[in-house]
């Protein structure tokens, strides 16, 4: 029997090399998907302004501190009704009239 499947020609590495577009074919490319143009990503990300990002984090980062001062406000009012409610419970009660 013959197998069906062809062998492929020598060359055929070298034809297929041959289509690969030249922003895909250096070093740049290694880790991208195919189809994905280095420079196109340079140029996305050339509009990105970093003092906008920066302004954004602080923002972010104020309210989360926010919130969580509110939190440990919350929990310090709660060790303090605690603490009473501990103190109150060791006095001894008051004799009752006699």
């Amino acid at each position: 029997m013959t197998d069906p499947t062809p062998e492929p020609s020598p060359d055929a590495e070298g034809q297929n090399a041959s289509q690969i577009p030249p922003a895909l074919a250096g070093p740049s490319a290694e880790g991208l998907p195919p189809g994905v143009d280095p420079q196109e990503i340079l140029k996305a990300i050339s509009g990105v302004n970093l003092e906008t990002i920066d302004a954004d984090i602080e923002s972010a980062f104020g309210a989360k501190m926010a919130e969580l001062d509110k939190m440990l406000a919350g929990l310090d009012d709660l060790v303090n009704k605690i603490e009473s409610d501990i103190q109150n419970l060791d006095q001894p009660k008051p004799d009752g009239p006699q």
